[in-house]
């Protein structure tokens, strides 16, 4: 069996990556490649969708997205090929609208890489051997050389002093500059757009250590709703990161509304601010029906941390659909009101626009929202009227080529 280990090859597919790129690694096929690679079993990544795959014993595809599509080698896939594939991730289910089998998929995608009889099978260095469910990838260390290839090729011989070096460099960051992983799963919101809408509590996953590369300046975090974990959870956790002052951000981003609701709102407030934080903060302003907590809320936080650049996730688009007008204003208008809630306080707005969206009645109004609000350069000096007045003189005098004064400048 041993010898037989050695002789297999593994391919690990980022499905993300192949159809149209993505700046994120995936840290499920991290985490495969780390129990590989603790085993000496040979694997690759796979960055060509047309690639030849007749040699690979087993091929692990993972996708985040569900629009992302599958590569040609899998779609062109004989039946005695298919055999040899292991699909899995939020990528597959996601947009599934029947509450009770989106929970059966979820449920079967969170335990698929534990009872998955190759992997299950393997000398599991971090996790409990006699665990009666399969091993508890939690634990697996990361292998973030898996893309070392991928991102050499995309960024070129090292060359500090070149500035478009630094810049392909800086596109690539998240790869070479980030330890990744959850400290905690789970959520107690419910919002219906979520992956976690199913989900009632906040539980401890992994152990910083687990996943932490010393060598790697940054964590970056993928917390569902850390600050919602109970006391015993979030507090020893964060008062270790402030204690060994490591720097860290919560990528998508922490639930300011904790600051109003939670008893120890204060504390993690100002606990926050003394922290090593890397980057914007960022929360979280979906529903304009949390004005009165989100307002809350930013008064604790602006009175701890008045000066370190705060973003919030600005949610909107979902349930569009073409003859609902009133449902498409309404949004559009509730929209506006929570940027006008932020800009009150100081805070960037960063718009998020469901797929749905795109069969809103009036699609392209959430595109020019997001390419104004998204970026500070406009938000934080021109309204929305004056970022559009320039849009239709700039495209007048290239495109049709009218001498169009402006009257802004």
């Amino acid at each position: 069996m041993e010898r037989r280990l050695k002789d297999l090859k593994v391919g690990l597919v980022d499905a993300d990556l192949l159809d149209g790129g993505t700046r994120h690694p995936n840290l499920a096929l991290l985490k495969i490649a780390g129990l590989l690679h603790d085993n000496d079993i040979y694997f690759e990544l796979i960055e060509d969708g047309n690639a030849d795959i007749s040699s690979f014993d087993y091929i692990y595809i993972s996708k985040v997205f569900t629009f992302t599509k599958e590569p040609a080698f899998f779609l062109n896939a004989k039946e005695d090929e298919k055999k040899k594939f292991r699909l899995g991730g939020t990528g597959y289910y996601a947009t599934e609208t029947n509450i009770g089998i989106f929970k059966k998929k979820r449920d079967e995608d969170m335990a698929r890489l534990g009872h998955d009889p190759f992997l299950s099978s393997l000398a599991n260095k971090y996790g409990i051997p006699e665990h009666p469910r399969g091993i508890l990838m939690h634990r697996q260390m990361p292998y973030y050389d898996l893309y070392k290839k991928y991102v050499a090729g995309k960024i070129g011989e090292e060359k500090p002093e070149d500035v478009e070096w630094r810049k392909r460099r800086l596109k690539y960051k998240d790869y070479l500059d980030y330890s990744i992983g959850f400290l905690t799963r789970g959520c107690v919101r419910h919002c219906p757009f979520c992956i976690n809408k199913v989900e009632s509590r906040v539980v401890e996953n992994s152990k910083l250590e687990w996943f932490y590369d010393s060598s790697r300046p940054h964590v970056y975090f993928w917390d569902d709703n850390f600050l919602a974990a109970p006391r015993n959870i979030w507090h020893p956790i964060l008062k270790a990161l402030i204690d060994k002052k490591i720097s860290f951000q919560f990528r998508q981003g922490l639930d300011e509304r904790q600051f109003a609701q939670n008893p120890d709102g204060e504390e993690m407030a100002r606990m926050l601010a003394q922290a090593r934080y890397h980057g914007d903060f960022i929360f979280a302003f979906d529903n304009w029906r949390d004005k009165d907590v989100v307002v809350r809320a930013l008064k604790i936080w602006k009175r701890y941390n008045p000066n370190h650049p705060t973003k919030f996730y600005l949610f909107c688009g979902f349930m569009q659909h073409g003859n609902a007008l009133e449902k498409f204003y309404k949004d559009i208008l509730e929209l506006f009101q929570r940027i006008k809630v932020l800009m009150m306080y100081g805070c960037i707005g960063y718009v998020m626009r469901h797929e749905d969206y795109h069969h809103a009645p009036i699609p392209n109004f959430y595109v020019q929202m997001a390419r104004w609000c998204n970026q500070p350069a406009f938000y934080k000096k021109m309204s929305f009227w004056q970022y559009c007045y320039r849009n239709q003189s700039y495209w007048e005098q290239t495109v049709l080529k009218k001498n169009c004064r402006d009257h802004l400048s």
